[in-house]
């Protein structure tokens, strides 16, 4: 086939048709808005650090993010979630599985309870909603602090600090710079002097916000709601481990954890919004929204839901889009090939011709390397 420029000049090209002109604009069109859109659902992942822990846990892609969720008739306590972890680390093993070094861990996992805390300060008290959390919970969710605060822990020394969200602090005592202050945590004989840990900002976005991260929410450990609050059980468990194969981790948890699997909710975060998934999403179009399962789900995973039903729509929309400029393509070869504009042979013969000059200006380069090695040898 000739050279591109000398084929286009014994070809000159015509002045578009007004046809032309609608299908030239409508096939930018789409690539533009597929463009926009694919940006949109890029920002929308981005933003949800709590389904991206197994990204900072393993930035080279090797470990997946595992949440179970429970509904109230499954009584999941700290012991059942300890057996489970002994499960994984005997499964781990048999698979030949290691830490990277020495002291590194193999797997993180958190679980919570979603009930209710009566809290005092010198000033006044308020029953507000409370997480009890256990295990590497501010690790799966990074939640943004005031100046001065900081995170608890799995740590016994810990086990009485809390943290509390910006309108409870601001009841309880005026103030947002209030860590290390004291705080009695239940009501009545049984209450119990706590640490201030720190303020938290509650999770701002309209989706956020629907799914119930504005409540009035603190955190403490999980022993201390279950002594001196309110709670049904654990409702979430969360682990990011290794995943050498698609569904790996998934799998584990699903077979190991317990508890039929049917009764839960098992996600596995790190490849929820994936085509894929989002095709699932899209063929559970109502069906989805019915909770069969009893399960109350916590805000974070309410808001993943909703972002999911917004990006299978996306998808759709950009595969739509998509359509039009491929359509057009395709439509405009089959009418080039029709009036023998474009030789299909030619075509072939100009791409083998790029490919043997690509090999020989390869061979060139390498020849030129071995010579100047060579001389290099010889001073």
């Amino acid at each position: 086939m000739k050279h591109p420029i000398k084929w286009l000049e014994s070809h000159p090209l015509k002045r578009p048709t007004r046809r032309q002109w609608i299908r030239i604009l409508a096939a930018a069109a789409g690539l533009l808005l597929y463009g926009l859109l694919r940006i949109a659902a890029f920002l929308i992942v981005d933003g949800q650090p709590a389904q991206r822990m197994a990204e900072r846990w393993d930035s080279e892609g090797g470990a997946a993010q595992i949440s179970c969720f429970f509904p109230d008739s499954v009584q999941a306590e700290p012991e059942t979630i300890l057996g489970f972890e002994y499960m994984l680390k005997s499964k781990l093993q048999e698979a030949s599985i290691e830490p990277p070094s020495e002291n590194a861990r193999l797997f993180a996992s958190a679980y919570s309870a979603k009930g209710k805390i009566t809290l005092s300060s010198n000033l006044t008290s308020v029953e507000t909603g409370a997480y009890g959390v256990g295990g590497d919970y501010f690790m799966f969710h990074p939640l943004e602090l005031e100046p001065g605060g900081m995170y608890f822990g799995g740590d016994d020394m810990m086990q009485d600090r809390v943290l509390l969200d910006q309108n409870t602090a601001w009841q309880l005592f005026g103030s947002y710079d209030i860590a290390g202050q004291p705080i009695t945590i239940g009501s009545g004989p049984e209450s119990h002097v706590g640490v201030v840990a720190g303020v938290i900002r509650s999770e701002s976005g309209w989706m956020n916000e629907k799914a119930g991260a504005a409540e009035s929410t603190v955190y403490l450990s999980y022993e201390m709601l279950n002594t001196y609050g309110q709670h049904s059980g654990i409702n979430a468990y969360e682990v990011v481990m290794p995943n050498p194969i698609t569904g790996f981790a998934k799998g584990i948890v699903e077979e190991n954890i317990g508890f039929e699997k049917e009764k839960l909710q098992i996600v596995e975060n790190t490849s929820r919004y994936s085509m894929l998934s989002l095709f699932g999403v899209i063929g559970q179009f109502g069906t989805r929204s019915m909770n069969v399962k009893a399960i109350i789900y916590p805000y974070w995973e309410n808001a993943a839901r909703g972002w999911e039903d917004i990006l299978s729509i996306l998808l759709a929309l950009r595969l739509v889009f998509l359509a039009v400029p491929v359509v057009l393509s395709v439509l405009w070869l089959r009418k080039c090939w029709k009036t023998r504009t474009i030789h299909w042979s030619d075509v072939g013969n100009w791409l083998a011709d790029r490919r043997e000059a690509h090999w020989a200006r390869q061979a060139e380069k390498k020849a030129a390397g071995q010579k100047q090695k060579s001389g290099e040898k010889e001073s």
